[in-house]
């Protein structure tokens, strides 16, 4: 088992949460930008492919 996992449990988690409040009602668009891409940073490393970049991705609706 990962050294992390505990930290990786609660990371995933924090995701779940905030996928939720980006679908609710009046969800601020600065708020999870900032926070998505801190939890995202804050991955274990080695969760990600190499070379794969969690910042570089499509440009969402509002982001233009």
């Amino acid at each position: 088992m990962c050294e992390h996992s505990d930290d990786l449990n609660r990371t995933l988690l924090l995701l779940g949460e905030l996928l939720r409040y980006a679908h609710g009602p009046g969800a601020d668009p600065v708020f999870l930008k900032v926070v998505g891409m801190s939890l995202a940073a804050s991955m274990p490393a080695g969760w990600f492919p190499p070379g794969f970049d969690p910042t570089d991705g499509p440009r969402y609706p509002g982001e233009w």
